[in-house]
């Protein structure tokens, strides 16, 4: 009996054991991938060398970069299994033959090299980075690269003699890596081993390297040998063009006659298609059906009171920190102060649109700002009855407040990047750039601080701005750089027309043509519109001519003649509603539909093309989104755009760029703050006894879904979970083997 019982365990221990089984296929050598896989569904843990922990499920991929021994692990309900596989150097060549035992023919080093540019200026680069194989692959091959520099890093003008603007005005070298645009400069992006890269010459924005008459191919291989490829068509005699961009930056880019109660004392009505006008005496309560949503205007002792009430928006009212859905809008005018009670009606399937409750009801008040004002409601079954008592009088709209954006300046995630800025701050008040300095001042006003009180060793950004800001740097400005100074100006409650001596804004309307364009391209119009108009300047020309610049897709360009892009487009909207457009014209319309169409798979937003998400386009596209009045919480794609730019925000506070690169990350981390605090440009003064209507969920939920197990975990806004995080991965088997010890139970 014994023995039949132990032939039976030790049955049922091999079934268990032959049951989850890893299949390893591939090249077990440095630089080649790895396809793993089990034969039912099961977590996979890799571990390279005792290193840390990659978590997949089913299926996978591994690449591995060293030699060592790879534990494979897999868990499946109750089964487990192991596998070891050793990582090998790869010992014959597989391509090319090149000396020295390499398996490409030319060797890219891990040191530094240093370059001069187009102006005479030294830099230092790393060979191993996009710009560096470059290099290295034109000093084997033979043929010149001419590098300069701009805002953002060194961009490359010219390989081969081929030059910026050689085939158009628009058409420039470019560079992917494994098929995807990093947006980073070359020089910042750096290499692995087994990558690609391609540099070819882009005509417009939807040039690939397959259709470029031009391209220079490097490819890296496991011991960073390359190979070169160059397209044999390439004419390398085509005649170097000079490119002449005019800063060498751009910037980082919605008819009843009234009735009277019987009680009502109405001395005279006027009636135009836009307005009704009342004289008043009594308890007088009128109905008035001019606006979208009917209106009940009702006064208690009132004498000879006269009351306008437009239906149209008043000019220059803005709604770009409304941070609500626009139900209606309307002005009321009155010619003496009176207590009066207004009703409004919102059906029931409205909210149900919305995921709205009457709480989430309001009557927003303007002035300077967006206040709401309390209101109280009534029911019956198809609609909500609300009433709000009003003595001071401005323009209204009827909103449903947004529930979850924008973030407030006390919560984490902002408080970590402010954090993050101050240490920043250099000796001299500044960021180290009137670029970056003029971010960072419209970033601390969005966020409520008072840049002057922002000190290092004594000074402050605009004791910065006022030594920098002088006669010799202004004189070689472009468009662009007085549109963002004069926004900087104005957010600081400074004189734009007199700082330092200059008159800023006399200088940017030099830039403006007869037939409104400012500058030379389409961005610095955009640009110019938003600083002009901030300044209280008639933009009207430059609008018209910026809406006849948009393109076919909805989208805007940099340049007239290019094609559309994501952050230009973004920009636009800006200025549009900066200009007076109206939310509801259908060029604004058009230019978010198109907008929509740059989000990517992770919620993010990218430039062009087929680029990568980034927190520049993540934090311009938002700005844009509230200034149209659209909440982006609700532009989605598996995660909100808000949710995937605060996955970007690093342990120190900065914002990254990509989810895998760091640039400029002073300028990425200002534009995140204001794009988090729902602030559009031009960023407004700030006021210290302004009443904000701002207001946010402090948490966020996030769902992540592993193949059979679905987790949902509550996180504070600072923290947007991604299987790439570290430490997510750790937390994510925690919880499976939690589940599977409960299972047993």
């Amino acid at each position: 009996m014994k023995r039949l019982i132990a032939v039976i365990f030790l049955t049922l221990c091999m079934q268990t054991v032959q049951a989850l089984t890893i299949d390893v296929q591939g090249d077990c050598t440095i630089g080649h991938q790895l396809k793993i896989s089990t034969d039912k569904p099961a977590l996979i843990i890799l571990r390279l060398n005792n290193g840390t922990p990659i978590y997949a499920y089913d299926n996978t991929t591994f690449t591995p970069q060293i030699s060592g021994t790879l534990l494979i692990e897999a868990i499946a309900d109750n089964e487990r299994a192991v596998k070891v596989v050793e990582i090998q150097q790869p010992t014959t060549p597989t391509f090319g033959g090149g000396g020295g035992g390499l398996i490409g023919y030319y060797y890219l080093p891990s040191s530094t090299t240093t370059i001069t540019l187009a102006d005479g200026n030294n830099v230092t680069i790393n060979w191993r980075t996009a710009l560096g194989a470059l290099i290295k692959a034109s000093q084997e091959k033979g043929f010149d690269v001419k590098v300069k520099s701009w805002s953002y890093g060194l961009f490359v003008d010219c390989i081969g003699g081929i030059c910026t603007k050689a085939l158009g005005k628009t058409s420039g070298w470019m560079y992917q890596v494994n098929g995807k645009i990093p947006m980073v400069s070359s020089e910042q992006y750096t290499l692995n081993v087994g990558d690609t890269v391609v540099w070819y010459f882009s005509r417009s924005m939807s040039e690939t390297p397959e259709s470029s008459p031009y391209k220079v191919k490097i490819k890296i291989y496991s011991d960073w040998s390359f190979d070169v490829y160059i397209n044999p068509s390439m004419p390398w005699s085509l005649p170097s063009k000079e490119s002449s961009s005019e800063s060498g930056s751009q910037f980082p880019k919605l008819t009843q006659t009234p009735k009277s109660t019987p009680k009502s004392k109405i001395i005279n009505i006027t009636k135009t298609n836009k307005s009704i006008k009342y004289v008043i005496g009594g308890n007088t309560t009128v109905e008035v059906n001019v606006t979208r949503i009917p209106l009940k205007i009702s006064l208690k002792n009132a004498k000879d009171v006269s009351i306008e009430i437009s239906k149209e928006k008043p000019a220059g009212l803005k709604f770009n920190n409304i941070y609500a859905y626009i139900l209606d809008c309307f002005d009321i005018k009155l010619n003496k102060t009176v207590n009066v009670t207004i009703s409004f009606a919102v059906l029931k399937d409205t909210l149900n649109r919305y995921n709205a409750t009457p709480q989430d009801v309001f009557l927003a008040k303007y002035n300077r700002t967006w206040i709401y004002l309390p209101t109280n409601f009534t029911e019956n079954e198809t609609h909500y009855f609300f009433t709000v008592d009003v003595t001071n009088f401005s323009p209204f709209a009827i909103v449903i407040k947004w529930k979850n954006f924008p973030l407030k300046p006390s919560d984490p995630a902002i408080v970590k990047a402010l954090n993050w800025l101050r240490q920043e701050q250099r000796a001299d008040g500044g960021w180290g750039s009137l670029s970056n300095t003029s971010w960072v001042i419209m970033a601390l006003v969005s966020a409520g601080e008072n840049p002057y009180n922002w000190t290092k060793n004594g000074r402050n950004p605009i004791e910065y701005l006022k030594v920098s800001l002088n006669e010799s740097t202004v004189a070689k400005m472009g468009t662009s750089d007085l549109a963002r100074t004069i926004l900087t100006l104005v957010a600081l409650g400074e004189n734009p027309r007199n700082f330092n001596g200059i008159d800023f804004v006399t200088k940017l309307k030099q830039k403006m043509k007869k037939n409104g364009q400012i500058g030379d391209y389409i961005y610095t119009t955009i640009w110019g519109i938003i600083a002009l108009k901030a300044c209280g300047e008639n933009v009207s020309k430059s609008v018209e001519w910026l809406r006849e610049h948009q393109n076919p897709d909805g989208g805007f360009a940099w340049a007239v003649g290019a094609e559309s892009d994501f952050d230009d487009t973004a920009a636009a909207i800006q200025a549009l509603m900066a200009g007076d457009v109206s939310r509801e014209d259908s060029i604004v319309n058009k230019a978010l539909d198109y907008l929509k169409t740059g989000q990517c798979e992770d919620g993010g937003m990218r430039y062009y093309g087929n680029s990568s998400s980034n927190s520049a386009s993540d934090s311009w596209t938002i700005q844009a989104l509230v200034s149209a009045c659209v909440n982006p919480m609700e532009w989605k794609k598996n995660v909100s755009i808000v949710e995937h730019l605060l996955s970007l925000q690093s342990d120190e506070g900065y914002f990254k760029y990509t989810k895998y690169t760091v640039s400029n990350p002073v300028y990425i981390t200002a534009s995140a703050i204001m794009a988090l605090l729902g602030k559009p440009q031009p960023i407004k003064t700030f006021t210290a006894n302004e009443t904000t209507v701002s207001t946010i969920a402090t948490s966020l939920t996030t769902t992540v879904t592993l193949k059979t197990t679905t987790l949902t975990t509550t996180k504070s806004a600072t923290t947007v979970m991604t299987p790439k995080i570290p430490g997510f991965e750790a937390v994510v088997l925690i919880l499976i083997l939690i589940a599977l010890v409960c299972r047993r139970s």
